[in-house]
């Protein structure tokens, strides 16, 4: 009789024990911890097999700092030696005009004919920027995901918090019908390019 309690409780703990492995690894495991999802505004955020997915440790979300930053529109920088990450979220607005005219009327753009190709400036207000910067970077993507012009890049010689740019851009080609994304990208010391701003044009 023991011999059958014993052994029914043994099945009971493997029953209950494999019911928490699987329900803990629904998006699989890395390195022996869960694996959690992450999306942001509705996309799944992708991670490659050299990639640290968002993990479950001792019941907490773990998120890395790099993808997240990036999806948020940040950046980030590491101090290897105080082990110390630092991130930085700068306010960048843009607005796009075909013409500034000489009583400072400006026209704005942001719907193009499709297979028109355009002349416009790319203007950026940027605030709250509390680290220095290399230069910055401004480029457009086809609604297929491809580069159409070849991205634009000024250096900055002097960092400020706050300042104005203009960016002219020159034959850019709406080839495509649907939406077209202007990014505004930071480099700060020997980091890559960040995203810090995005905004869209229709092609219609």
């Amino acid at each position: 009789m023991k011999v059958q309690r014993i052994f029914a409780l043994m099945v009971v703990l493997f029953t209950l024990s494999t019911a928490v492995v699987v329900g803990s690894s629904i998006w699989g495991e890395y390195k022996g911890y869960s694996i959690a999802r992450l999306v942001v505004n509705g996309n799944t955020k992708e991670f490659g097999d050299s990639d640290v997915p968002p993990l479950i440790i001792d019941g907490k979300t773990v998120l890395p700092l790099r993808a997240v930053t990036n999806s948020l529109q940040g950046l980030v920088t590491w101090d290897d030696a105080s082990k110390t990450a630092y991130l930085y979220k700068p306010n960048v607005h843009m607005f796009f005009t075909t013409e500034v005219k000489k009583d400072s009327a400006i026209v704005p753009f942001g719907v193009v004919e499709r297979g028109k190709s355009a002349d416009f400036i790319v203007f950026a207000q940027v605030d709250n920027l509390k680290t220095s910067i290399n230069s910055v970077r401004v480029s457009v993507i086809s609604p297929s995901g491809k580069s159409v012009i070849t991205p634009v890049e000024k250096s900055i010689s002097e960092s400020k918090e706050s300042f104005w740019l203009k960016v002219p851009l020159y034959g850019v080609s709406f080839d495509e019908y649907g939406t077209y994304v202007v990014r505004f990208e930071m480099q700060s010391g020997s980091s890559d390019y960040a995203v810090v701003s995005e905004k869209q044009i229709q092609s219609e």
